[in-house]
């Protein structure tokens, strides 16, 4: 009976651990939620922030995928760092080299991977050999829009550009511009889609069809801007 008081109390403290762990991971940001990468500069910046006490170990990256198993053109300094309490440290991203399209936006995935440091039993855990340790990693992933010069129209008038038509399937949104569309919002006839399970980035000059119930009449939409805000919210007709 004793052996067993001793595991749950054991396992309670591990769930405990794991809880505070993951209230203070969230005591770590980064100071933008996408990133833009203008063709015509050698590397952009942005600052990882602890606002609590705990040690972390950073490690980041750009890849292709959000699953960081293609590679990408960039380099991320530093790749690996040690995060003190209460500090923040500067990330640069630069061009690798490679060849990409000149005529529009391409896209990438910045990973952010924040790892708490553990604490070391103490003797008194290690002599009742109930000690464990547990370890909480936090991961970030942002879009990163490699953006080449010259792009019309502007980058903040491209979505009234965006193009909504009717198909037997239901919604089919166009996209006529260079720049990737990412929905912040979208409902057919007042209908809410869930952007979590349907896809909400339109690719530069492409299209995506949304399903819905029956015709769709209108739409009421906005999307996400270049400092990782929403435009203003946007009710217009569907064309045939």
């Amino acid at each position: 009976m004793k052996r067993m008081a001793g595991l749950l109390a054991g396992m309670l403290a591990l769930i405990m651990t794991c809880s505070a762990i993951a209230e203070d991971n969230g005591g770590v940001s980064f100071s933008r939620n996408r990133i833009i990468f203008p063709a015509s500069e050698r590397a952009v910046s942005l600052t990882v922030t602890n606002h609590g006490d705990s040690v972390y170990l950073v490690q980041a990256g750009v890849s292709g995928e959000p699953d960081r198993r293609t590679k990408a053109p960039f380099i991320v300094t530093p790749p690996l760092f040690r995060l003190e309490g209460q500090a923040e440290n500067t990330l640069r991203i630069m061009s690798s080299g490679g060849s990409l399209p000149r005529d529009r936006e391409s896209v990438f995935y910045f990973t952010g991977l924040v790892i708490p440091s553990v604490q070391q039993p103490t003797a008194a855990a290690v002599d009742s050999k109930l000690s464990a340790t547990l370890s909480v990693s936090m991961r970030s992933v942002m879009k990163l829009f490699w953006r080449p010069s010259g792009l019309k129209p502007a980058p903040e008038k491209a979505p009234d550009e965006l193009r909504f038509s009717r198909t037997p399937q239901g919604l089919r949104v166009t996209n006529p511009t260079p720049y990737y569309q990412s929905f912040a919002e979208l409902s057919i006839d007042g209908e809410d889609i869930n952007l979590d399970q349907a896809p909400s980035m339109v690719a530069p000059f492409g299209d995506i069809t949304f399903t819905a119930k029956g015709p769709a009449h209108s739409v009421t939409w906005r999307v996400m801007n270049d400092y990782g805000g929403t435009t203003l919210v946007k009710t217009q007709a569907v064309t045939q």
